[in-house]
């Protein structure tokens, strides 16, 4: 029998090949879009059969290269190693199952593997070897099914089906009844298929021998009964084996063979056809199949011939269903043989395969279609700029599309096809562009063009009207540019262009601008009046005609008291709000009783907005009067670098008589009109939202405009930096009121959430997690989502419903988008909740298929101790005693105190997507929300913390509760209660001895007393007394004299002992500095190279001053001279204080800090010195590392501590004296290690050279440029 399935093994293999040769050809059906996973991702082979999820989330894989599991992220993987018994016994997996205690059973060309997931071990029961059969495969599993009753199962290659005994620790091969009575073990056989049915019966598919039950009465596994109706199918023969059963919610057993599809109702005997694919046309048959239930009840089978087949629930009714993007062979075969399949607890379902890895379809994944130009297609988009969108109203399934430069086009949503509608082009720029796009009831369109004004079209589409800009007409367009076109409840449309707010009227057919403080205007019949007056022969003066650089002056005499109209015209920018051209008039004094010089009191000229024009009674005295004018370099009449004035004969400043009183009260009233009129704040508009009542405007520069016409009102929301409660950028690009009715805009600066009824803002920006903070435009979801159109990708904003914790799920091009920068306003969600948006590379268009709402398993994946893993430690020292997995608490000594957390929400839609948060309770006041996958903690203190992490999926569904370890780091044994108890008694004695000194002391002083009072009486005691003084003082002179003579000797001794240059190595750059006391403190530093190149680095601090520090600080140097070789840190510091106290120094002693670096490699340890500070370049923090231990020279077997870390290039490392964070200022306050360690972090990218100058400059400004009480020292070393 093995040479016959080796044969057959051999013949699908060749026939396997003969099918790839084959042409292939596209079939018709519903497509599913799928991401495949394989060797490029961290698989080490790309056939992958059997596929299951532990109870902790990991997906577990077997292939012919070993077991992995897989958290999202990366694989692990698990392999046979020779000589190793206790690793996989053989890298060919076949099965997997998963026992009560989470040890997974593995089936392979040997047997069977248990991994002891507590001990990360596999025991191995080598079934080759046990049933005495030969060859690589003699031991070969298919299969293991755990039943409800927790026996293990296991379908073999060779024995059929083996049963383990747990008393006896093995498996042991099940009998078969042959015929009616003979019971036989099998020797030759192959059984692919175990299952379970609903009554707790098993089952198995053999072949050679079909479908059999196990009979519990008599152990013993006996043929299945068939109905007479039943179909005549032999399951025994090689065509037609059973490869896969299964049993669905009715307990109807669903039976897959290399040649079909079967249901059989085991209560009946009834046996049916659902498929077959007629054996002998195939050249070969399905020898993989497995058979799964998704989470709406619809059975899916896959194998290597057909692909995937859905059942619609457990009915007949099936489609086959093809992969986007890949096509079938000749015969209907799919062109990736798939081997195994399973849901896992989200919904997701993996597919092993024979050649791509894994499979992995998601069905709520939002599948993006692309439309863009293609010039062989006379049904697609005429140019991919996308410029505007519009759902039709009036014709269901229809969107206007308006283009860059490609007219307009009509989207048919059932078809998918486009259509393309011209229309006149004059000036447009882009050669017919449609920006804003709006629908009457009749099916008319308006088309805001960007060039051409609006235009209006019938319901043909033929343009009926066109509305334009005219320079000499204030009731005009305001710009040909127009962006977007709304239509409030009353029939008005509001028109935004690049010059200004417009309303039309579309039965009158008239347009008025809405005037901002650049773009308003007077009435036009007030322009016409003042040009007809400037004409007359009413004009008393005026300067006309101005040029460049002009200073112009024009003097006129009033003779009558009158009323005159002043028109000044000239040049002003709205970037300084100031006129650069203008008039004003003085009288005989010089006086100036006229003038405009600010930009934002004049109006507009016509033509460019830079066009500014002061119409203004005044009234004059008799007198004589001059009118003034000044100009700057261009711009100026005839030399216009911009559209010139509608009205170039108001340029300069004029003066006209008035003397008719019915002219004098029309121009009052068109003046105080103007007065009343609506004004916003900008002119290039952006957006425009409707709300009831209310006009909300969005400008390029100048915020939010509320217009409430039915008040004359208007409300500006714009930028304060002053506020926390502001809207965080003024180019509003988007606007979207929500059922609430609050309003979300879009800006260039973040996504802005803004409540009308509060006023209050409140601001998401990258921070937050969106790609960009520019934004296009937004789009409400089904779910109170929205969908975000950003410059960088689109994005999904989730708002959890009990925490309201957002997030921001961002798609990308790799998630199918035809590109990444998307164009304001081209946005639009269909009535059928179809979704577009646009931009210069085309068309997206998704319907989402709604949230994955499954929470995220949480795991440690890895927990570093001091840097190492605690996989890395062997079980006899390791800090933990039971599976990572299960790890719920963790007690450490004091100098394990640094703590490396690494951690993963196993979702699996789309894991780089899914978002962390982590907090130490205990250290961290809040959440830290930072999206890291692993959390670092150093020099912890001694105490109890609780180490907690929430994870999300994709589309922002948060873990309901966190994963916990708790950590208790115990203090030393000279900070625990028995020794404070014992510090207690010594603190006790030491009172008692101090009473006692002083009551002697007291007795002492009193008895001196008595005799002072008796030499009162004599006087030869007052000179002796005299004599003693001027002795003393002449002592104390001379004791002066001999310190200072000390302290300078003992500071040249100390800089003596320094080194007199500093290391030159390739991959380091060191720089020191020292500054010692006004008493010599003792610091000393040092450097040893060693024959392999280590760099040993020593940093000292010497008890007391003066001389006996300089005596000290010479004997270390002489000392680090000796042991500095040695590679153990604490071996030197032992003999260092051995040393020490054989020299009977009394109370002197040295701290000391010292490093050993070799390529990336630090080791440190450190004796009462203050902790190293290494910056991380790659992450851009601090490890803090305090080594406690006391001086050396005082105890002889003190357990000091030693670290190691890794080094990186950019890496730099700071060590120092306690000279530094301990200098005071004149307030008494400590400088403090804090602010040392921050200043540091702030200081790291520089050059060491330069770090030192501002650590320097840093302790001298904090103590006002005094000497410092203790010497200060750095020494500090960057990696290249």
């Amino acid at each position: 029998m093995k040479n016959i399935y080796s044969s057959a093994t051999a013949s699908y293999k060749s026939l396997s090949i003969i099918i790839f040769l084959l042409l292939s050809f596209n079939v018709n059906g519903q497509s599913i879009q799928t991401e495949f996973i394989s060797i490029a991702e961290g698989l080490s082979s790309a056939t992958v059969r059997p596929i299951l999820q532990d109870g902790y989330g990991l997906i577990w894989l077997g292939t012919d290269n070993g077991l992995h599991h897989y958290d999202g992220y990366k694989f692990v993987r698990f392999k046979n190693v020779p000589g190793k018994p206790n690793s996989l016994q053989n890298d060919v997996i076949w099965g997997l199952a998963l026992d009560a205690e989470q040890n997974i059973w593995a089936a392979n060309d040997q047997g069977i593997s248990k991994y002891d997931r507590k001990n990360n071990e596999f025991i191995n029961y080598d079934l080759g070897e046990q049933f005495n059969i030969q060859g690589n495969a003699g031991g070969r599993v298919f299969n293991i099914l755990i039943d409800s009753k927790n026996r293990m199962w296991a379908a073999s290659g060779l024995v059929e089906v083996l049963r383990f005994d747990t008393l006896a620790n093995s498996w042991n091969s099940v009998e078969y009844l042959i015929g009616d009575t003979n019971r036989v073990t099998i020797q030759s056989g192959l059984v692919l298929a175990l299952a379970e049915d609903k009554n707790k019966k098993i089952w198995v598919g053999s072949r050679g021998h079909g479908l059999r039950y196990y009979r519990e009465n008599d152990s013993i596994f006996v043929p299945a009964k068939f109905s007479e109706s039943s179909a005549k199918i032999d399951f025994t023969i090689d065509e037609n084996y059973i490869t896969y059963l299964y049993f669905d919610p009715t307990n109807t057993m669903w039976i897959t063979t290399r040649n079909g599809i079967y249901k059989y109702n085991s209560e009946s005997g009834d046996l049916r056809i659902i498929k077959e694919y007629d054996y002998a046309k195939q050249l070969v048959g399905n020898n993989w199949n497995s058979i799964n239930q998704d989470q709406e009840g619809n059975v899916w089978i896959v194998n290597n011939f057909k692909g995937i087949i859905k059942f619609d629930g457990i009915s007949d009714e099936y489609e086959e269903l093809n992969i986007t993007g890949r096509s079938r062979n000749r015969d209907g075969s799919s062109d990736i043989n798939i081997t195994r399949a399973a849901f896992d607890n989200t919904g997701i379902l993996w597919m092993g395969t024979t050649a791509q890895g894994i499979m992995k379809y998601d069905s709520s994944n939002e599948p993006f279609l692309h439309y863009t130009y293609d010039q062989a297609n006379k049904n697609g988009l005429s140019t991919s700029g996308i410029f505007g969108l519009l759902e039709s109203k009036v014709h269901p399934g229809k969107i206007f599309v308006g283009t860059r430069g490609g007219g307009l086009n009509i989207f048919d949503q059932t078809n998918r096809t486009f259509k393309q509608v011209g229309f006149k082009v004059v000036n447009d720029q882009f050669g017919g562009s449609v920006r804003g796009i709006a629908e009457d009831d009749d099916g008319s369109l308006w088309l805001g063009t960007w060039g051409d004004g609006l235009i209006k079209m019938n319901p043909n589409y033929r343009e009926v009207e066109r509305y334009t800009n005219d320079s000499t007409s204030f009731n005009s367009l305001s710009d040909d540019r127009v962006r977007v076109i709304k239509k409030d409840r009353e029939g008005y449309y509001w028109i935004g262009t690049n010059a200004g707010l417009n309303l039309l009227n579309p039965r009158t057919k008239t347009i008025k601008r809405i005037g901002s403080l650049m773009s308003r205007v007077y009435p036009q019949e007030l322009y016409n009046l003042a040009s007809d007056l400037v004409k007359s022969e009413k004009l008393k003066a005026s300067i006309d005609e101005v040029t460049d650089y002009q200073d112009l002056t024009k003097e006129f005499e009033v003779l009558k008291p009158r009323k005159y109209l002043v028109v000044s015209a000239g040049e002003g920018f709205i970037d300084d709000t100031r006129m650069y051209d203008f008039g004003w008039i003085e009288n005989s004094k010089n006086d100036t009783i006229w003038g405009h010089t600010q930009l934002f009191e004049s109006y507009h000229c016509g033509g460019a907005m830079k066009n500014r024009l002061y119409l203004e009674f005044i009234d004059l005295k008799p007198g004589k009067y001059k009118l003034r004018y000044k100009s700057d370099d261009s711009h100026s009449f005839n030399k216009w670098n911009e559209v010139p004035p509608a009205y170039p004969e108001f340029w300069g400043i004029k003066i006209i008589e008035m003397d008719d009183a019915n002219q004098i009260t029309e121009i009052s009233d068109y003046l105080n009109q103007n007065d009343s009129k609506l004004l916003i704040r900008g002119n290039n508009i952006r957006s425009i939202h409707i709300s009831k009542s209310i006009i909300w405007a969005g400008d390029d520069v100048e915020g939010l405009n509320k217009i409430e016409r039915d008040k004359n009102k208007v409300t500006v929301y714009s930028y304060d930096e002053k506020s926390s409660n502001t809207l965080s950028n003024n180019s509003v690009q988007y606007i979207h009121e929500d059922k609430d009715g609050i309003l979300w805009l879009a800006t260039n600066g973040g996504l802005n959430k803004f409540d009308p009824v509060k006023e209050t803002f409140t601001v998401y920006t990258e921070e937050d997690g969106l790609p960009t903070n520019y934004i296009a435009s937004i789009l409400p979801g089904s779910d109170d989502e929205l969908w975000i159109a950003t410059r960088s990708g689109i994005s999904k904003m989730v708002t959890d419903k009990e925490t309201k914790q957002v997030t921001f799920v961002n798609y990308d091009t790799e998630d199918g988008l035809g590109g990444m920068d998307f164009v304001a306003l081209v946005a639009i969600k269909t009535r059928n909740g179809e979704y577009f948006f646009g931009g210069e590379h085309g068309l997206n268009a998704f319907t989402p298929k709604g949230s994955n709402n499954a929470e995220p398993n949480l795991i440690f994946s890895d927990l570093k101790i001091s840097n190492k893993s605690v996989k890395s430690f062997h079980s006899d020292d390791s800090p933990i005693e039971t599976s990572l997995f299960e790890l719920k608490s963790l007690e450490l000594p004091h100098n394990q105190n640094d703590l490396t957390f690494i951690f993963a929400a196993l979702h699996y839609a789309d894991p780089s997507k899914n978002h962390y948060a982590h907090k130490l309770i205990g250290y961290d006041e809040d959440w830290i929300f930072d999206n890291k996958r692993e959390a670092t903690y150093t020099n912890l203190d001694p105490g109890e913390y609780t180490f907690a992490i929430k994870g999300s999926n994709r589309d922002g569904v948060w873990s309901s509760t966190s994963k916990t370890i708790d950590i208790k780091i115990h203090p030393p044994w000279w900070l625990t209660v028995w020794a404070y108890i014992v510090y207690g008694f010594i603190f006790l004695g030491v009172i008692f001895a101090i009473d006692r000194i002083q009551r002697r002391r007291l007795l002492i002083k009193a008895r001196e007393r008595l005799k002072f009072q008796n030499a009162e009486h004599r006087a030869e005691a007052a000179e002796l007394q005299a004599k003693a003084v001027e002795s003393e003082r002449r002592a104390l002179e001379i004791e002066f004299e001999h310190k200072k003579k000390e302290l300078n000797e003992a500071r040249d001794l100390q800089l003596s002992m320094l080194p007199k240059q500093l290391p030159q190595l390739p991959h380091l750059d060191i720089a020191v500095y020292m500054r010692t006391a006004t008493e010599v403190g003792g610091d000393y530093y040092d450097f040893h190279i060693a024959m392999d190149g280590t760099l040993t680095v020593v940093l000292g601090d010497a008890t007391g001053h003066g001389m006996k520090a300089g005596t000290m600080v010479t004997t270390t140097k002489s000392l680090f001279n000796v042991l500095a070789p040695n590679p153990n840190i604490v071996e030197t510091f032992h003999e260092m204080t051995r040393c020490l106290k054989l020299m009977h120094l009394e109370k002197l002693s040295m701290c000391m800090t010292m490093l050993k670096i070799n390529g990336n490699k630090i080791q440190m340890s450190a004796a009462g010195m203050p902790p190293v500070f290494i910056y991380k370049r790659e992450s851009q923090s601090i490890e803090e590392h305090l080594m406690k231990g006391m001086p050396l020279g005082t105890f002889s077997d003190f357990p000091y501590s030693q670290i190691e870390s890794k080094l990186s290039a950019g890496d730099t490392i700071l060590i120092m004296s306690d000279g530094f964070p301990e200098l005071f200022n004149d307030e008494k306050e400590m400088f403090g290690y804090k602010r040392a360690r921050n200043l540091f972090e702030e200081l790291a990218p520089e050059s060491p050279e330069d770090i030192i100058t501002k650590l320097k400059n840093a302790g001298a400004e904090w103590i006002n440029d005094k000497d410092p009480d203790d010497d200060v020292t750095f020494v500090v070393i960057k990696v290249k």
